[in-house]
């Protein structure tokens, strides 16, 4: 996994060294981007790729009867399902490497001073570059949730932007301590993505979709119910202690040099967390939560009416249906706009 933190390109030097890059992290508070422009650029180009040309081919191959008979907004929606496969898959297993690799990393989890300082304002380049290639699938995200606003609507194209938003912050750098841990919050997506596959390859209340609901429940209760609920819980702490007992001066130790050795200086060196980013962490995190258990609640439903045969109740089970295929498009940035047009 250590090949996937490589470090600038001299060919792209043109790109990062450029006038417009670093005018643009100085304008938006972004110093740490132009280390990890490669990895948010780079990230773009695969997505893009698979949904345009590996997807497309292998789907055709793999399911020759299926995939060619599918509507254009199927196979847009098939191909984004792929992407999100991939990207979750990725994503996570870079991020648990680094969370147990990098010693940098693991020095910050102390409970005294250092470690909050260096959670809530540190940077390592194996942190920095989960942020850059999280950050390039989100912006991904975002044009084609633009590109495709009458599939997707306008709903998702302002998930998205802010999506892009909140990623974005860790490179002021901010929080970059849990980046890895957010990150996971998407363990569940491969098996959702697959049930979406399931439904559409006609295997809808099959063996293969049963055990699969369990791993995607078991995963999004773990990740995102109980995991994601006491991260939030941890950083919430950090940012609002730090807002409350600003530090004289902020240490700069070693997680806060570049890959030259210079100190990456920050909006908040010397100072507190801003009023502003505290709140926007804050509500952020809890409405994220919120919406966590309501989808877990509903996911439950929609997963067992796939066995029960149980005709009663449609209109609940359809209610589920659709907050199901809301996950999955905040999961994939797609949305199965298809399950509103069925008959209950």
């Amino acid at each position: 996994m250590e090949v996937f933190i490589f470090p600038r390109p001299a060919w792209l030097s043109w790109l990062y060294d450029s006038d417009l890059i670093h005018a643009f992290s100085k304008l938006t508070s972004l110093p740490s981007l132009p280390l990890h422009i490669h990895h948010v650029l780079g990230a773009f180009l695969v997505y893009h790729t698979i949904f345009l040309v590996i997807s497309p081919i292998l789907s055709t191959l793999i399911l020759p009867d299926i995939y060619p008979k599918f509507n254009k907004r199927t196979r847009i929606n098939w191909d984004v399902h792929v992407v999100s496969f991939v990207q979750s898959s990725f994503i996570c297993s870079f991020a648990l490497w680094v969370m147990y690799t990098d010693t940098q990393r693991a020095a910050w989890r102390s409970q005294d001073e250092e470690g909050m300082l260096g959670r809530v304002f540190g940077y390592t380049a194996a942190s920095g570059a989960v942020q850059g290639y999280a950050a390039g699938y989100f912006l991904w995200d975002l044009v084609m949730s633009a590109w495709y606003l009458e599939i997707f609507g306008p709903g998702f194209l302002a998930h998205a932007a802010s999506a892009v938003a909140v990623y974005n912050l860790g490179f002021r750098p901010f929080v970059n301590f849990y980046a890895p841990i957010f990150v996971l919050f998407e363990l569940s997506s491969p098996f959702l993505n697959i049930h979406w596959f399931c439904d559409k390859v006609g295997l809808t209340g099959s063996r293969t979709q049963l055990i699969n609901g369990f791993f995607l429940l078991s995963t999004f209760f773990g990740c995102r119910v109980v995991y994601g609920t006491w991260s939030g819980y941890l950083v919430m702490t950090d940012v609002f202690n730090l807002y409350r007992n600003p530090p004289a001066v902020l240490s700069m130790t070693s997680g806060n040099m570049d890959a030259e050795g210079d100190a990456i200086s920050h909006p908040f060196a010397g100072k507190s967390v801003p009023l502003w980013l505290a709140c926007v962490y804050l509500s952020s995190n809890s409405i994220l939560n919120l919406l966590n258990y309501y989808w877990f609640t509903k996911m439950v439903q929609t997963v067992a009416s796939r066995f029960t045969g149980d005709n009663k109740g449609g209109k609940g089970r359809k209610v589920a249906a659709g907050v199901i295929e809301t996950e999955a498009k905040v999961a994939t940035g797609v949305e199965n706009t298809e399950v509103r047009k069925r008959k209950a």
